[in-house]
């Protein structure tokens, strides 16, 4: 680990050193990635029924099927990642999407896209897990959990500088800007690729020359973890699929709104995301983060359910109390799920381990959308209040189960 100068009143990442530790290199890797995911993000859709010649049907399912691909990457490459190195799995995964994300530049019929889709997909649902193993094996106590939290800020602060250039394409709509979008998303994630190899190799068995099968299998208490976390993980869905689809169905607000809420989302993260984190150092601590991330998640859904068939001056109001609320929430359930995954793996088993964790969370992205669609445009205030009752149920879960996890182990709490 290289030590940072530090200097009186000047934060740390306005010094080079910051930049130039592993880390460093990871957190400016995280933010070229990201500043293409937020421009990608943003047109996508319309690439794919506007630009690429997808029906809307197509699109849903191809979409659905990539996202169910997802799913399940996260733990064969951690395992993978334990035992041919992380750096290294983490390098092919961002190279495979890069390469992945500029086939779109020659393919145009169903199953070509679909194929391409899936395989990009599944990397980019797989490397958040493997990039936090790395950042384990470079990092120590609390320096670890502040740098993963960082790397969520910068990830946060790329994709609202990316979203600006995805606004652009969309104002031209053409099919040079959208084919201009894919090749700058391509070279930002070729780019983090690129600045990947400069990050050391972390230590895997096969240095360590140790074989062992699967570990996390056969955990229990981190299984019940990941689950929990992904239920909290569906306030994900909620503010970028959910509320888009509320506001239209049920409420007066105009559509700019959405727009409001999801930029304040946004710099409230990179403001306060370090902060809360930081109280989810221990498990304990961290357990008691998700305890708190279901209580506000739950008076956000309560919030929301308050704006129906709400118009004017009065619609906007509840519903940036609602957004500020989902926030907070938001803050307290990452900062718990950082604490936790860390916190409760073996040192040896960081790959295996957070590959699984993010199998929670990306079964949240992919389910999401259908879910938002059932509970809150079929079921209306209904849908909040089981949404409302998940929330409340996987936050309190994951207090208890934390300390169940901590009573079956030695971990410091």
């Amino acid at each position: 680990m290289t030590k940072v100068k530090q200097v009186p009143g000047r934060p740390g990442y306005t010094t080079l050193d910051w930049w130039r530790r592993p880390v460093g290199t990871i957190y400016l890797a995280s933010l070229v990635l990201s500043v293409g995911k937020g421009a990608w993000f943003t047109c996508w859709a319309l690439f794919f029924t506007q630009s690429a010649g997808l029906t809307t049907a197509e699109f849903g399912i191809g979409i659905t099927a990539a996202g169910l691909v997802g799913m399940f990457a996260g733990g064969p490459f951690g395992y993978l990642a334990d035992r041919v190195g992380a750096r290294e799995v983490l390098f092919g995964l961002q190279l495979v999407e890069g390469i992945a994300m500029l086939c779109y530049l020659f393919v145009r019929d169903f199953w070509p896209i679909a194929l391409v889709t899936c395989v990009m997909v599944a990397c980019e649902r797989a490397a958040p897990g493997i990039r936090i193993a790395v950042i384990s094996g470079l990092t120590t106590g609390q320096e670890r959990l502040e740098s993963i939290s960082t790397t969520r800020v910068m990830t946060q602060a790329g994709i609202v500088v990316g979203a600006g250039f995805g606004a652009i394409v969309l104002s031209i709509d053409t099919r040079a800007a959208y084919l201009a979008l894919i090749v700058f998303c391509g070279i930002a994630n070729l780019g983090c690729a690129a600045l990947l190899r400069r990050v050391p190799h972390v230590s895997s068995l096969r240095d360590l020359e140790i074989k062992r099968g699967v570990l996390v299998l056969k955990d229990r208490p981190y299984l019940l973890i990941t689950c929990l976390n992904g239920l909290l993980a569906l306030c994900f869905g909620m503010l970028t699929a959910g509320v888009p689809l509320w506001i239209a169905a049920h409420t007066g607000a105009p559509p700019w709104v959405m727009g409001v809420l999801i930029g304040f989302n946004a710099v409230t993260i990179v403001l306060f995301q370090n902060r809360v984190s930081r109280a989810g150092a221990t498990v304990r601590g961290a357990g008691r983060l998700g305890l708190w991330a279901g209580i506000l998640l739950t008076a956000s859904c309560l919030a929301f359910a308050a704006s129906y068939h709400a118009t004017g001056t009065f619609v906007l109001i509840v519903l940036i109390v609602a957004a500020a609320i989902h926030v907070a929430g938001e803050l307290f359930f990452m900062g718990s799920g950082f604490g936790l995954s860390v916190g409760l793996t073996p040192p040896d088993a960081h790959g295996e381990y957070q590959g699984l964790f993010n199998t929670g969370q990306a079964a949240a992205i992919a389910l999401a959308p259908g879910i938002m669609t059932v509970l809150l445009v079929e079921w209306a205030v209904t849908g909040w209040l089981v949404l409302a009752g998940v929330f409340l149920v996987a936050g309190a879960g994951t207090k208890l189960v934390g300390d169940w996890a901590l009573s079956r182990r030695s971990v410091e709490a």
